[in-house]
C-alpha cells in the first residue's frame, strides 16, 4: 500500500512538472537576440507588379469578335492561253550560284527561366516574436511549414526578376502548442478567415552586400509595401536567396499590445532561406 502511494505521488508530481514546464516555457520563452541586429524593413507605398513575359514570334493579330471581317470581292479569273513556242529553245549554260552565307541561330526568346519555391530541405520561413515579462525581454520562435511560389528570371539577371510567395498561415508553428493556438486566433493571424499570406516583388536592385528587394506583402487582408536586404545567388541546382529583417506586426493589425500581463513587442524578426529549383 505504501508503495502504491509513493508511485501515485511520483506520477502526480511528474504530470504537474510537465504542465508547469509547458506553462513556464510559454510565459517565459527563450533569449533569441535577433531583434538587436536584424535590420528593420523599410515601409514603402504599394507598387505595381511587373511579371517578365516570355516573348514569342510575331503573329498576325486575330480578329476581335466584335469587329466585322471585311468580305473579299470575288474575282472572276479568265483562263489564259499560253502561246506555242515554235523556235527551238536556246541551250543555257548553267551558272553556279554562290553558296548562301551561314546565318546565326536565333537568340533565345527573352531569356526567361522559371524556378519553383517549395518547403524543400534547403528552404524555410521562420519568425521570432518578443515580449517583456517582469522587465525581462524574452523571445518565442516558430515558422511556417507550408509555402509555395515561383521565381521568374529574365536574362539571368536578378534585377529583371519577379518572385511571388504564398504562405499557408494555418501551417504556423512555434516552440509551444499553447502559443500556436493563440497565434491562429482572431487576435493575431485569424487563420480561419485569412488562410494565406502573399509576397510579390516589384523591384530587385543590386546593393553593396547583395540586393535590396521591394515588394507588396499581404497578410490578414492588409497589403503594405516593404523593402529589405537579401542575398541572392545563382547555383547549379537553382537560385538561392536568404534574408533576415524585422517588421512592425501592427502594420498588418496582428496581435495585442499586452497579453496575460506581458508586453508584446511590435517588432517581429522574419528570416528565410529559399532554394528555388528549376521548373520541370
Amino acid at each position: 500500500m505504501k508503495f502504491i502511494k509513493i508511485l501515485l505521488i511520483f506520477c502526480l508530481g511528474a504530470v504537474a512538472g510537465l504542465c508547469g514546464g509547458g506553462y513556464l516555457g510559454y510565459h517565459v520563452g527563450s533569449t533569441n537576440q535577433a531583434i538587436k541586429y536584424a535590420p528593420a524593413a523599410g515601409m514603402v507605398p504599394v507598387q505595381e507588379e511587373h511579371r517578365p513575359v516570355r516573348e514569342t514570334m510575331p503573329q498576325a493579330p486575330a480578329n476581335a469578335p466584335d469587329e466585322p471581317v471585311a468580305a473579299k470581292p470575288e474575282v472572276t479569273e479568265t483562263p489564259v492561253v499560253e502561246p506555242v513556242v515554235t523556235e527551238p529553245a536556246a541551250t543555257e549554260t548553267p551558272v553556279a550560284e554562290p553558296a548562301a552565307a551561314p546565318q546565326a541561330a536565333p537568340a533565345a526568346a527573352g531569356g526567361i527561366e522559371e524556378f519553383l519555391i517549395t518547403p524543400n530541405d534547403a528552404s524555410q520561413i521562420m519568425w521570432v516574436g518578443y515580449k517583456e515579462v517582469a522587465t525581462v525581454q524574452m523571445s518565442m520562435e516558430g515558422g511556417f511549414a507550408n509555402f509555395e511560389g515561383k521565381l521568374t528570371v529574365e536574362d539571368n539577371d536578378p534585377a529583371k526578376s519577379f518572385v511571388e510567395v504564398l504562405v499557408d498561415m494555418k501551417s504556423i508553428f512555434s516552440s509551444n502548442s499553447i502559443l500556436t493556438t493563440v497565434l491562429k486566433s482572431e487576435a493575431f493571424f485569424k487563420t480561419s478567415e485569412f488562410a494565406q499570406a502573399r509576397f510579390a516583388s516589384t523591384k530587385i536592385e543590386p546593393a553593396d552586400n547583395g540586393y535590396v528587394v521591394t515588394g507588396n506583402f499581404t497578410m490578414k487582408g492588409v497589403t503594405q509595401g516593404v523593402q529589405f536586404p537579401a542575398v541572392i545567388e545563382r547555383r547549379d541546382n537553382g537560385v538561392f536567396a536568404k534574408a533576415e529583417f524585422k517588421v512592425d506586426r501592427k502594420m498588418w493589425d496582428v496581435g495585442y499590445d499586452n497579453y496575460e500581463d506581458s508586453l508584446i513587442l511590435k517588432d517581429v524578426v522574419i528570416s528565410f532561406e529559399i532554394l528555388a529549383e528549376p521548373a520541370a
